[in-house]
């Protein structure tokens, strides 16, 4: 028979870490922090996982395996440009949703990535492998699918939507509400930011030259 016990535990510890890492980043979150808040031993750890970093890289596969997949699949052979403009609109709509996200488990991999981007820890290189990549492979087809003119014009406007689209996983929600107004619903104003970023895009795509 199976070793419930064992598997509690050891859930309990993952579903425990990805809370602290997420509000403390890798470096910051110790070890006894997150047992304590999982009430599990310390040395549990060292048993189900070898170490922290062992932790936090399965901590990491859980969040975000699969969580590009919807972004990455948004390109598709012999659509139209304005499909193919719908389909960014769509990918940067879901990637904000993805990097604000507030409530769990989908916070615990917001926050993970807003640590990530400002102090990269060996995780670094699998979610730009996992995750970042895939999806933006696929929005620089969408780019230039949907008009593109040179390789600068792409490279720009893959720039331009990262910076925009990444603010919201740097701001935590106390500093994402002022910007929201009184009685639009999160999602709503959500759809309404993805809409201005999006039109930027479609705007730079219409100039005849660049």
């Amino acid at each position: 028979m199976p070793d419930t016990g064992r598997t509690d535990t050891r859930k309990a510890i993952i579903d425990a870490a990805a809370d602290v890492f997420a509000a403390r980043g890798f470096r910051s979150a110790t070890v006894r922090g997150i047992c304590a808040k999982a009430g599990a031993n310390i040395a549990l750890v060292s048993r189900y996982f070898g170490s922290k970093q062992g932790l936090y890289a399965e901590v990491c596969r859980m969040l975000f395996n699969g969580l590009g997949i919807p972004l990455a699949r948004l390109y598709r052979d012999g659509a139209t440009k304005n499909e193919y403009r719908q389909a960014i609109r769509e990918w940067i709509s879901r990637a904000i949703q993805i990097t604000s996200a507030s409530r769990a488990p989908a916070c615990f991999a917001a926050g993970i990535f807003r640590h990530e981007m400002i102090a990269p820890s060996s995780m670094h290189e699998y979610l730009q492998r996992e995750f970042l990549g895939p999806m933006f492979r696929c929005f620089r087809r969408l780019i230039e699918a949907a008009g593109s003119k040179s390789e600068e014009m792409t490279l720009s406007l893959l720039s331009s939507v990262w910076s925009q689209v990444s603010i919201y996983a740097l701001l935590a929600e106390v500093w994402q509400r002022p910007f929201r107004p009184a009685g639009v619903p999160k999602q709503q104003w959500t759809g309404r930011i993805a809409d201005e970023i999006a039109s930027g895009v479609f705007a730079r795509l219409d100039r005849k030259e660049y």
